[in-house]
């Protein structure tokens, strides 16, 4: 696949007929996409659609029935693959911040990186402050996550990913358990990601904020993808009907 200028892109992750049953109902059917390195996709679809659970299947944080997903190469959905390792590589945002709330925010920073990849505290903690100066809350290093706001948590949930370095971003509803006023701060430190070709699938409620920084978007119903095109093709010109009526709704 070659972007806008005509280089070639990395494909990062290959999802190939992935598939996900709870007893005799399934939540992913078959689905299949290629990611590449500097993607920005966003999954729109309705509730219950499949949206969360295929980003949670993305680094088994829910456990694929079928299928194969292909992350750099490895595939991760192989039971001899060591998932940890490869989760390092892939930061996931929630959408209730999941922040240690006994320890800091700089605490909550500096564990991952010092844990798992045995950096030092003093060069964790040096990347983790100048990520804080980036999104605004270098003040907010030794608070605790009780004394933030939800805007302050997701910021400081999605700087926490951003300290393992990961190749690929995560994000889940990011901004659904915010009030609005503090839904821009957050979008803000998205659309810097993305102007950084940071590679990164959203599932969101979001579609003003997908029209403007999507390079894809796709639509999923009933645990498939609907429909996937560019993000100008995708809401100009949709094609199937169950779309057509998706975005009459919330556009």
């Amino acid at each position: 696949m070659s972007d806008k200028n005509g280089n070639d892109k990395k494909l990062l992750i290959s999802v190939e007929n992935l598939s996900k049953r709870y007893e005799d109902l399934y939540a992913l059917y078959n689905v299949s996409i290629d990611i590449y390195k500097g993607d920005v996709i966003f999954i729109v679809g309705p509730s219950g659609s499949g949206k969360s659970t295929f980003l949670r299947c993305l680094n088994r944080l829910e456990e694929p029935t079928s299928g194969n997903i292909i992350f750099d190469g490895t595939d991760i959905t192989d039971k001899k693959t060591d998932i940890n390792k490869h989760r390092q590589k892939m930061g996931m945002v929630f959408q209730q911040f999941n922040l240690f709330p006994h320890m800091s925010v700089l605490k909550n920073l500096i564990l991952g990186p010092v844990k798992l990849q045995n950096k030092s505290k003093e060069e964790a903690t040096e990347e983790a402050m100048a990520l804080l100066d980036r999104v605004g809350l270098s003040d907010r290093a030794n608070a605790y996550p009780n004394q933030l706001s939800g805007g302050q948590k997701q910021r400081i949930a999605i700087v926490r990913a951003l300290c393992m370095k990961p190749d690929v971003m995560l994000f889940d509803e990011p901004t659904s358990a915010l009030d609005p006023e503090m839904v821009g701060e957050v979008l803000e430190v998205m659309r810097e990601l993305a102007k950084e070709n940071m590679t990164m699938v959203v599932v969101t409620h979001e579609i003003a904020f997908a029209k403007e920084i999507a390079n894809r978007v796709i639509f999923m119903a009933d645990g498939q993808i609907e429909e996937e095109n560019d993000a100008k093709e995708f809401f100009e010109n949709p094609k199937s009907e169950r779309l057509k009526n998706f975005l009459a709704k919330v556009l």
